[in-house]
């Protein structure tokens, strides 16, 4: 207790929360002695450990930023604060703050109906204000061991004590003296110890006096009215940034949502192209073949009608109608040569797909992705070597050839196989570089694809997919032609170590001819079974698709089918 009776001067900052600056609020201390409000040190958790800081398992303190760790790592972020200590100390001196706000009166003498008798005392074991004499007649003599405060500084005389000198924090002393030299308000202890070689030491009504008379408030009003004038502007430039800033983030978010809506648009257009070219595709396609295919019937119903009446006319003895019909049959084979003929330029199997693009960067034209025709030759049904010419009698001639090597050829390209694709580009294995390359028709180099062994044979799985047969160590390669790239996509050893040369593809599984001369079948999960077995290397297969038959071909052994 301080000298005269009376406690010291709370300093009002400590009650304060250094975050919300109001009257703390649950007090809560942290390792390094700071307090704050249970509430706002919450909050403060949460927002500082958010964003990129949301791994952290610590957080520093918001006045000396020392970082603390929390008293229950593995409790979640926002119930941190609950678990640090509650200042008792603080929470104490506040609550005596706030009673200190209202007078204060004896309780004993408030139980008797004496309602205004001053307490000057106060038990704070049993939290009861008292006056002297209820203290000394009932308090003492019962519990003399309490705790008790002095509070007769409190209650009534609290306006004349705030307005009375302020006292000395060291020595409980009334503050009477001010020295110059150090501009600090001093008590008689203080000066003497302190401030008894300083030359410029005097009274602090001398001092008041000395201010009031000379300039030196006129100056610091005038400062201060100049500093808040500068303040003013800042607050109201700070003002002004808040509104442009909530004025840019409403423009941002409305620019947003009308790009999203342009995308929408463009999106909606794009999507409508894409469908009206699938459409489009389908409608044509569909349109020519239902043309061939009524074409075709015209001609098959017209031939079928002059076999019917040639034999009809012919068992009638009918002379004049057989020798009609007989013309009339001859130049319906030459009509079906004509057609023929012209159909095999163009008689392929056609796939309409809708290729995507993944990975979107930007969004451009192709951002629906494209819709491609394929179109893959197939052989007509049946026998009609009767009705086309000799191939011996074709005319055949050179359209077009390009090198082979490439600029990381490490030697010159030896191609062992070499396979057309329905999109119009060239694969190559190159044996010498072991390696596969794929060409656009017109020789310009577009991928390559390392393989582990020598390439040798290929063959046409799908329309994007081909197989190459392996030695060293023998076995399948199975690759795909996508976006103008090759990709390995799987790989089959051949379990009896036989390196394989020859490869063709049919009812999803692979021929495989290889150097002991044995003709494997080969199914994608590696299982094998032998076919035939030839006495040499069977270099090369090709599938004949009319008559189901695989032929081979071979060191000194020319061509040979093997019936599958």
């Amino acid at each position: 207790m301080a000298e005269g009776g009376h406690p010291p001067e709370l300093d009002l900052h400590l009650l304060e929360c250094p975050i919300c600056l109001e009257r703390l609020q649950k007090p809560k201390s942290l390792p390094c002695l700071h307090c704050f409000c249970q509430e706002c040190l919450g909050t403060y958790i949460t927002k500082e450990l958010s964003g990129n800081m949301a791994s952290e398992t610590s957080f520093p303190c918001p006045v000396c930023r020392r970082v603390t760790p929390p008293v229950n790592p593995v409790e979640s972020k926002n119930k941190w604060a609950e678990h640090f200590p509650t200042n008792a100390v603080i929470q104490d001196l506040i609550q005596l703050k706030e009673r200190s706000s209202e007078p204060l009166y004896c309780k004993p003498c408030q139980t008797k109906g004496i309602m205004t008798n001053p307490a000057k005392f106060r038990c704070k074991d049993m939290a009861v204000n008292l006056c002297d004499d209820c203290k000394v007649q009932h308090h003492d003599i019962l519990h003399n061991e309490c705790g008790i405060l002095d509070i007769s500084g409190y209650g009534s005389n609290r306006t004349n004590r705030e307005k009375s000198v302020p006292r000395c924090d060291q020595h409980g002393e009334t503050k009477v003296w001010y020295c110059e030299d150090h501009q600090i308000l001093g008590c008689n202890i203080c000066i003497f110890k302190n401030h008894r070689r300083c030359e410029e030491v005097t009274t602090a009504i001398e001092y008041f006096q000395k201010l009031k008379d000379g300039s030196q408030l006129a100056d610091m009003y005038d400062m201060l009215k100049k500093n808040t004038e500068v303040i003013e502007l800042i607050v109201k430039d700070f003002d002004e940034k808040l509104q442009n800033l909530v004025q840019n983030q409403e423009v941002a978010l409305q620019s947003i949502t009308d790009l999203r809506q342009e995308v929408d648009k463009r999106l909606d257009k794009l999507q409508k192209d894409v469908t009206d070219k699938l459409m489009a595709s389908f409608k044509e396609e569909k349109r020519n073949m239902e043309a061939s295919l009524r074409q075709c019937e015209r001609l098959m119903n017209s031939m079928l009608n002059t076999m019917k009446s040639s034999v009809i006319a012919v068992e009638g003895n009918d002379h004049i109608e057989t020798i009609v019909l007989y013309q009339r049959g001859q130049a319906e084979v030459e009509s079906c040569k004509a057609l023929i003929t012209e159909m095999r330029k163009s008689y392929t199997s056609v796939s309409i797909k809708h290729h995507s693009v993944s990975g979107l960067g930007n969004i451009d034209d192709d951002v629906m992705g494209k819709i491609i025709i394929e179109k893959q030759p197939r052989r007509f049904p049946g026998n009609h070597c009767d009705l086309v010419p000799h191939f011996l009698e074709s005319k055949v001639k050179e359209i077009g050839k390009f090198n082979m090597n490439i600029p990381s050829d490490k030697t010159n390209c030896r191609a062992l196989g070499v396979l057309y694709l329905p999109c119009n580009q060239i694969v190559v294995s190159d044996d010498n570089n072991k390696n596969l390359k794929l060409f656009t028709d017109k020789g310009q180099l577009l991928d390559e694809l390392t393989i582990q062994g020598s390439p040798n044979d290929l063959c046409l799985v799908d329309y994007n997919t081909v197989a190459v047969a392996v030695d060293s160590p023998g076995g399948v390669h199975v690759v795909k032609v996508e976006a103008s790239r090759l990709s390995l996509s799987s790989e089959t050893r051949m379990p009896n170590g036989e390196d394989c040369y020859g490869i063709t593809h049919t009812d999803g599984r692979f021929i495989v001819g290889t150097d002991g001369g044995g003709v494997y079948s080969v199914t994608k999960d590696g299982v094998t079974d032998l076919l035939h077995q030839y006495n040499s290397t069977c270099y090369s297969l090709t599938h004949d698709l009319v008559k189901g038959d695989t032929l081979v071909s071979g060191r000194r052994r020319g061509v040979q089918t093997v019936g599958l």
